[in-house]
Order: C-alpha cells, then sequence, then structure tokens
C-alpha cells in the first residue's frame, strides 16, 4: 500500500518504490504482469500506470491518451501538469536477447 492524497501527484518516496519494484518484478518474471488500484481508478493509479509508461519511453500525451481509452476520465488537471513535467530517468527500459529495448 502506498496512499497519497486523492486528486494529488505522488510523492517522489512513492514513485520510486513504484518503479523499483516494476524493475525487480520485470527482471524477475518477464512478460508478467502487475495490477495498480485505488478507490476510483480515476487519478491515483492511472498516475503510477502513466509514470511507468513514460518510464519506458512513451510521450506523456501517448500515455495519458492510452490510459484515457481503457479509463474515461483518468487525471486531473494537477496531475496532467505533474506528467508533463515528469522527467523520466528511463529505469524501466529492457533490451531483449536480441540487444533491442522492449516496453514492459
Amino acid at each position: 500500500d502506498w496512499p497519497f492524497d486523492d486528486g494529488a501527484p505522488p510523492p517522489s518516496q512513492i514513485v520510486d518504490d513504484w518503479l523499483n519494484l516494476l524493475k525487480t518484478k520485470f527482471r524477475e518474471e518477464p512478460g508478467c504482469c502487475v495490477a495498480v488500484h485505488c478507490v476510483a481508478g480515476l487519478g491515483r493509479a492511472p498516475v503510477l500506470v502513466a509514470l511507468a509508461l513514460i518510464e519506458c519511453g512513451m510521450k506523456y500525451e501517448d500515455a495519458v491518451q492510452f490510459i484515457r481509452q481503457k479509463r474515461r476520465g483518468a487525471f486531473n488537471s494537477k496531475q496532467l501538469l505533474y506528467l508533463e513535467k515528469y522527467r523520466p530517468k528511463m529505469r524501466l527500459r529492457f533490451r531483449d536477447a536480441n540487444g533491442h529495448c522492449s516496453v514492459q
């Protein structure tokens, strides 16, 4: 559990913990699935998923559009601004056996 205020962007410690969890999980079990949820599924969970997609190399606009196709109404203006300003460190980019980057 990583609680943070509804409608707000996540604190940096939660972002670090989330991305470290994904990095570890994807290295241990390539191709695995990770579920994330919050109360309504419109803010906190979508922001964490968007951060993972951005860290994999997706542009924030594409990540938002992709998530909104699956979950209409996701994100509020404060969360969108946070995602727009977020600068990835490419912590979730992996190389497959052929040396190509793959998005997990």
